[in-house]
């Protein structure tokens, strides 16, 4: 039996170093944390690794069989070795679990300021590598290190300075179905005519996909005496553009794609460089999950964001998920829409009032308790994510 020592800052880097050597067949002999990072004790049977590469070397230099003897052994050796790498995968997972569930409960004990920063911000809802980042940047034994990461959380958000009413232009609407678009365009536009006139407002729509979105539109354009202008293709659309080039202010209404829909990249309003005067801004809702929210930004990134709106505020049970979001995209935040009264329910963006609404609601959340049982399970970042 061959014993070899490792040590990396992490667990994840040390268990990667061991693969890298000693392969998947390496058996996790010790760990513990030492001053200079995580000590791994690994071993290898040096007989076995010989008696697997003389079979490898047999195996290469086995003569040909014919199809219908080999084929049945074939299938039954491929579902065998499928087998085999499923049940390999799952026994890593539960060990870099375990192993980082030891690692929480020895800094827990060696670093407990550090672990309750963790837990805190973890409770807002802010993603786990987010997380570890704004700890470490500042000094977790100072007494108000707390207050520091909030203003570190701060000064991090991206926040739309201008306010996209009183800015006017082109502005479309892009995002998930469902996340309140129609009714986002209903408040901006409202608001609009509410300080200026109707007629320097335009409405117009590329929904033709869903039952009843141009007539939802209709019915709020009708209330504040505006028009509303379908286009069906992009063609269209820089033509109506052009017509309407005498108006303060144009609200895009589009239709509502999935992040995985394959009509994404025929998105409308998507940016090109013969007419790039259309501002894309996207609405997600505060309720989704953290990991679907990322993969919405990343999918819709791809037609060219300039910011987003924050709807379905009342629904969320944590707003870290947004604060992660739009630090680590570096998305400005434009507005905030808190219920479906049209206009009251939009808002603009104050940074601190945000970060007061994330921890009152992180106090109200009930379902903390059970985190602190993940962490010591080494599940930091599938809660944080999940």
């Amino acid at each position: 039996m061959k014993l070899k020592r490792y040590i990396a800052p992490t667990t994840r880097e040390v268990m990667a170093l061991v693969r890298e050597e000693l392969g998947n067949d390496a058996v996790i002999m010790s760990t513990r944390n030492t001053d200079e990072g995580v000590e791994l004790v690994a071993a290898i049977d040096p007989e076995m690794m010989a008696q697997k590469a003389q079979q490898a070397k047999t195996t290469a230099k086995s003569h040909y069989q014919s199809v219908e003897i080999e084929q049945p052994q074939t299938q039954q050796t491929h579902r065998e070795i499928s087998r085999m790498a499923k049940e390999l995968e799952a026994m890593k997972s539960m060990l870099e679990n375990q192993l980082s569930g030891l690692a929480w409960h020895q800094t827990e004990v060696t670093e407990p300021h550090k672990v309750d920063l963790l837990k805190r911000l973890m409770r807002l809802g802010i993603g786990w590598g987010l997380a570890q980042d704004l700890v470490n940047s500042v000094d977790i034994s100072y007494e108000r290190a707390w207050t520091l990461l909030l203003q570190e959380i701060e000064n991090r958000i991206p926040i739309q300075q201008e306010d996209l009413i009183e800015k006017g232009g082109i502005i479309a609407l892009v995002g998930p179905t469902g996340v309140g678009k129609t009714t986002t365009i209903a408040k901006m536009a409202s608001r609009f005519v509410m300080r200026h006139a109707a007629c320097e407002l335009a409405l117009v729509t590329t929904d033709c996909y869903k039952i009843g979105a141009q007539a939802q539109l209709k019915t709020f354009a009708d209330l504040i005496g505006v028009p509303v202008h379908v286009a069906s293709s992009q063609g269209e659309l820089y033509t109506l553009l052009a017509s309407l080039a005498n108006k303060k202010l144009i609200l895009i209404d589009t239709a509502g794609m999935g992040q995985r829909d394959l009509r994404l990249s025929e998105q409308l309003t998507a940016h090109n460089e013969a007419f790039d005067r259309v501002h894309n801004y996207l609405v997600i809702s505060a309720a989704t999950q953290l990991h679907v929210m990322q993969d919405i930004v990343q999918a819709f990134d791809k037609i060219g964001l300039e910011g987003c709106v924050m709807t379905k505020m009342d629904e969320a049970l944590q707003l870290g998920n947004i604060l992660t979001v739009l630090i680590e995209n570096k998305l400005p935040l434009s507005y905030i829409s808190n219920g479906q009264k049209v206009p009251e329910d939009l808002e603009r963006v104050d940074v601190k009032t945000l970060i007061d609404k994330a921890i009152v609601i992180s106090q109200q959340n009930p379902h903390f308790h059970s985190y602190n049982e993940a962490l010591k399970l080494g599940m930091g970042k599938e809660i944080s994510d999940g």
